[in-house]
Parts: structure tokens; sequence; C-alpha cells
């Protein structure tokens, strides 16, 4: 018999995938067997970007207003991964339950 943490387990992987998998956006136009449109699909961005932020240096530039530079902050992906975590542990808690309640 599966184990109830593996359907939890289970159950969770489909929840984050419907809430994670690919967002397809579009308009299609049929008009007499012809057709016309634009599809577009959002991805994730690579675990290897790295996500970049402006912070001043202490000199004056041009018209004596302080100079930035772009320093690393990370990599893109941080924070989405740590959503993903925050809600498959939250999503996994919540069908652990349920199955724990109808067991009862």
């Amino acid at each position: 018999m599966i184990s109830k943490e593996q359907i939890a387990h289970d159950l969770t992987m489909v929840y984050m995938k419907n809430r994670y998998g690919p967002s397809v956006d579009g308009i299609i136009a049929m008009t007499d067997g012809a057709g016309s449109g634009t599809v577009s699909t959002d991805h994730f961005p690579s675990t290897t970007k790295i996500k970049y932020r402006r912070e001043k240096t202490g000199e004056k530039g041009f018209l004596g207003i302080e100079k930035k530079k772009r320093v690393e902050s990370g990599h893109k992906v941080d924070d989405l991964f740590n959503d993903m975590v925050e809600d498959y542990t939250n999503a996994y808690i919540k069908f652990l339950k349920l199955l724990e309640q109808k067991e009862s």
C-alpha cells in the first residue's frame, strides 16, 4: 500500500505543476480555414543568470548626481525557488493533514 506521505507528495507535485507550469497566452483568429495570431510562453530564467542591483558609488558625476554601478545580488531564480519551496511545504502539509483526517 502507498503511504499517506507519498500520496501527499504526489498531490503536491500535481499542485506545483499546475501553479508553476508554463503559462501560454495568445490570440488566434480563424477565417475560412485560414488562421493567424500570436502565442507566447513564459519560462523560468536559467539557474545561472545573475541578478544585479544598482548601488551608489559615493562619486559625484554630471550635475552633481551620485554615480551608481551594477553589483551582483544573487541569481534571478533565487526568489522564485524560495517561493516554490515555501509553496511545496505548505501544500504538502495541507495534503498530509487532509489524508490523516480521512484515516480518523
